[in-house]
């Protein structure tokens, strides 16, 4: 029988560092770090669990910060899950490609399971796919490479070392620690000149989640693509296999740009918005029934958020939580909608590359670290859903209408 659907509500920790010089605090910048009546929101929404960090790069301080949030959650009867790494690439005196990156991580990852042994649900890193792409393939943060796919190789395989280690170390401390691993919800729609590369990228999006559970082994779909092309050691991959470390649950994170269309244009590659450029409306259904299915893992809709007005917000969480109920009818074993940035974001429309100061509402308004968030109708909305109530049907949002199509072509 499946466990009733879990709602999560969780603020935007990422601490990335973007080049050599700069880096942003997602916690900081939303005021999120200043204030301690965050969490008492966080509680008044009646959620079940929260997503909430304890960050290598911020250390001991990060360890004092954390202490009394999680301890408060805690006596509120809610399940923190912790993470450790959320976009991020260490000290500055580590990367993403530092030999010496999990071994070190996995000393702070013990070093919090000692603080907190009581936690059970950890994220060691957030989207270590995404966070490689990011860094060694399109070269938006640190070390800013760009199609530098040995580079790449060593990112992913070195992040999944790290959780592996991490995942070791936290159970030396609770031996009931489950893992919890997130990655972004991709999705590909191709015309017939680049089928065969969406059909490559569909293959890359469970890379991360197959190398922990030992699959990348000769013969399988992207061996030859990670020993070849991205110079992985077959003896790397062959101690990621021996050393598989199963996640207990796989969070997708779903946003309204996670779906691709890559279309040819004049013989060139180009790749823009399935929610801009299908007449089809883009939903997740798929793609989960897709995962389950390849992956056999339980799953959670771990991000649910979106750029827009109060009501648009609304009506995206109203439809994952529809998503997520029809998949639970069909005997798919989803357990969790989370309502992500619950105190806004800044700057992602640049994926914190440029300091515009663009600020997103989430489940409350954004607010300086001086002020005081306020609820909003999606705070309404996930407190409904917490305590198992359905939500009212909210008008269409952009991605549903017509005109987005009509708009899409104009630019």
């Amino acid at each position: 029988m499946i466990p009733a659907l879990e709602i999560w509500a969780s603020p935007e920790p990422t601490a990335a560092r973007i080049d050599e010089h700069n880096r942003r605090d997602q916690l900081r910048e939303t005021g999120h770090a200043e204030r301690f009546g965050d969490v008492e929101l966080l509680a008044s929404l009646g959620v079940s669990h929260v997503r909430y960090p304890v960050l290598w790069e911020q250390g001991e301080r990060g360890l004092a910060w954390a202490a009394p949030r999680l301890a408060y959650l805690r006596a509120r009867g809610i399940s923190p899950i912790v993470t450790l790494l959320h976009h991020g690439s260490g000290p500055d005196d580590s990367s993403l490609i530092d030999p010496a990156f999990p071994e070190r991580f996995a000393r702070h990852a013990r070093a919090v399971a000692q603080r907190f042994p009581w936690v059970e649900r950890w994220t060691p890193v957030n989207e270590p796919l995404t966070t490689a792409r990011f860094s060694t393939l399109y070269g938006h943060w640190y070390p800013n490479l760009v199609d530098d796919h040995a580079a790449f190789g060593r990112a992913l395989t070195l992040q999944a070392r790290a959780i592996i280690l991490a995942m070791a170390q936290i159970r030396c401390v609770n031996p009931a620690a489950r893992l919890m691993l997130t990655e972004d919800l991709q999705g590909f729609h191709a015309d017939a000149a680049h089928a065969v590369y969406a059909q490559h990228l569909r293959e890359r999006s469970f890379l991360s989640a197959e190398i922990l559970m030992g699959r990348i082994v000769p013969g399988h779909p992207l061996w030859r693509y990670l020993t070849l092309r991205c110079a992985v050691p077959p003896g790397e991959l062959a101690w990621l296999a021996r050393h598989s470390t199963p996640p207990d649950l796989m969070g997708w994170n779903y946003y309204p740009h996670s779906e691709r269309a890559l279309l040819d244009r004049g013989g060139a590659l180009r790749d823009v918005s399935a929610a801009l450029a299908c007449r089809e409306v883009i939903s997740p259904l798929p793609l989960l029934r897709a995962a389950y299915a390849r992956l056999g893992l339980p799953l959670a809709l771990s991000e649910v958020h979106l750029d827009g007005s109060a009501e648009e917000r609304c009506r995206w969480l109203e439809l994952r939580w529809r998503e997520a109920m029809a998949l639970r009818a069909e005997g798919v074993p989803l357990l969790a909608v989370g309502a992500w940035a619950a105190f806004g974001m800044v700057d992602w429309r640049s994926l914190l590359r440029r300091r515009e100061g663009w600020s997103e509402d989430g489940v409350f308004t954004f607010a300086p670290a001086d002020g005081a968030p306020a609820r909003t109708a999606v705070a309404e909305l996930v407190e409904r859903l917490a305590r198992g109530h359905e939500p009212p049907e909210y008008a269409p949002g952009w991605w549903e209408r017509e005109q987005r199509l009509e708009e899409a072509a104009r630019v």
